[in-house]
């Protein structure tokens, strides 16, 4: 088991990645980290002007090794706005 931690971007602002988590390796705590940012979401799509919710995956010494990124993206075909 490693120590990973999950630094939270959302329509709130920052939350710093203070509490550590085991997992196996990197790709069960990215596992994890997509849960999480689902349930993110279920609270609310991003916002202006942040237009995204990220979850930040550090390893053991708070060094980024993933980044995961729900981005809400309008678009308008030509001619239509």
């Amino acid at each position: 088991m490693a120590p990973f931690y999950f630094k939270v971007i959302d329509n709130d602002g920052t939350n710093p990645a203070d509490e550590a988590f085991d997992f196996p390796n990197l790709i069960d705590a990215i596992h994890q980290a997509k849960v999480v940012l689902a349930e993110m979401a279920l609270d609310g799509l991003p916002q202006d002007p942040i237009k995204a919710l990220e979850i930040e995956v550090q390893n053991g010494d708070h060094r980024p090794v993933a980044r995961l990124q729900l981005e809400l993206k309008i678009q308008f075909p030509a001619g239509t706005a």
